[in-house]
């Protein structure tokens, strides 16, 4: 892959992922099917119940807008097996079962008039599929089957739907006796993939090495150089969990997307949509409070560059361009001390260069002088003006 077509991925920093599906009728997250013993004919039953009213594709691109978000990713086919999207392959599908109604076709449409880029995740992990059980469970004559199955559908999504920015694979539960990435010719399915949709970007959990690598609820940077996306949930389940209370805070959702943007990764923020396809409000208003402060800080998380050391005593440090942006979590007070700003990090002498100082939050200039080979910053507001992420923007001088 070349770096242009990582590009906007880079820029981006902050994306939406959405767990919706079958399991959104139990409220019991998107793991409902397998946690609570379902039986595949009792689960299937419940494709019959899943009717969501129109548009409901279109108020999660809004709220994504409004979030500040650059890009999303839909559960196109959980591990329970059952596809928004028409297939071939299975009849156990949307348009076959939920009145004719695509809703990848819906969620792809909608979030392309709103100027967001189009993700699909697509889980290799199967519950439903005769085959994958048999695999799984160490009947390797039904390898061939699951695999032309799974390929076959990565195909219908690569092709059903315009152009797609992301494939996002999960569910590759690999025991490397039975199920790997080899049997299944996962590098073969990728390489499709690329041939029908030029430029898009792929993640590494189908078993082999590809654009970026994620990892899940916490923060693990991949090496310097190296593109990733961490992906996590507003509270603890994914798919839509009626008696799940454990919201993170507003504060904490921008402390991660920042940490994330200064480490040179991007935060994939998760909602669980109801059976109806609303967003619950504790989720939605999170959103729209991100948004908010994207705003006014945008500019020090879309496309900044991540530095070799971007840590310092009152919080993070990025640069785009010669601006460079103190993430400033704990607020000092009137006055700031940051040490070990290299030549590297400047791109100018430390102790010489000229640095004028701003509070991007307010706008209000701050004073800024040398004491030997620290900035020190005055000036600045006894409380912080933003109590989640004050950022000071430094311009330096070349």
């Amino acid at each position: 892959m070349s770096a242009s077509d990582l590009s906007w991925f880079r820029a981006a920093r902050y994306g939406l992922f959405i767990h919706w599906g079958l399991y959104s009728l139990l409220k019991q997250g998107e793991w409902a099917m397998h946690q609570t013993g379902l039986p595949v004919e009792e689960y299937e039953r419940l494709a019959d119940r899943f009717r969501p009213p129109a548009g409901c594709a279109r108020e999660w691109a809004r709220l994504a807008r409004r979030a500040g978000m650059k890009y999303a990713v839909l559960t196109t086919k959980h591990h329970d097996g059952f596809c928004l999207f028409d297939s071939a392959l299975t009849d156990y599908n949307a348009v076959r079962r939920c009145g004719g109604r695509d809703f990848v076709r819906e969620y792809a449409d909608a979030f392309r008039a709103e100027g967001l880029r189009v993700g699909l995740y697509y889980s290799l992990g199967d519950w439903h599929f005769p085959a994958y059980r048999a695999v799984a469970g160490g009947d390797t004559s039904q390898t061939r089957v699951l695999r032309e199955f799974l390929h076959g559908q990565v195909r219908e999504l690569m092709t059903q739907y315009g152009r797609i920015d992301v494939l996002w694979y999960d569910g590759a539960w690999y025991d490397g006796r039975y199920l790997s990435a080899e049997l299944l010719d996962a590098a073969g399915m990728n390489a499709m993939a690329r041939r029908l949709q030029p430029g898009i970007l792929i993640n590494e959990r189908a078993g082999t090495r590809e654009d970026y690598a994620t990892c899940e609820n916490e923060c693990k940077p991949a090496p310097f150089g190296a593109d990733w996306e961490m992906c996590t949930c507003i509270n603890d389940l994914w798919g839509y969990a009626e008696h799940d209370y454990n919201y993170k805070t507003v504060n904490q959702l921008i402390f991660m997307l920042a940490n994330c943007a200064v480490q040179g990764g991007n935060l994939l923020l998760n909602i669980g949509p109801r059976a109806d396809g609303t967003v619950p409000e504790e989720q939605t208003s999170r959103l729209e409070a991100v948004g908010r402060w994207l705003e006014l800080h945008g500019e020090a998380i879309y496309g900044v560059e991540r530095l070799p050391y971007p840590y310092f005593g009152a919080g993070r440090l990025t640069r785009r361009g010669r601006r460079l942006y103190l993430h400033t979590f704990y607020w000092p007070g009137e006055m700031l001390r940051v040490p070990r700003l290299g030549r590297e990090v400047l791109q100018a002498e430390p102790g010489t260069a000229a640095v004028r100082a701003t509070v991007l939050t307010t706008g209000q200039p701050a004073r800024s002088r040398w004491d030997g080979d620290v900035l020190v910053i005055e000036g600045l507001p006894a409380s912080p003006p933003d109590r989640a992420d004050t950022v000071i923007a430094l311009d330096v001088a070349p």
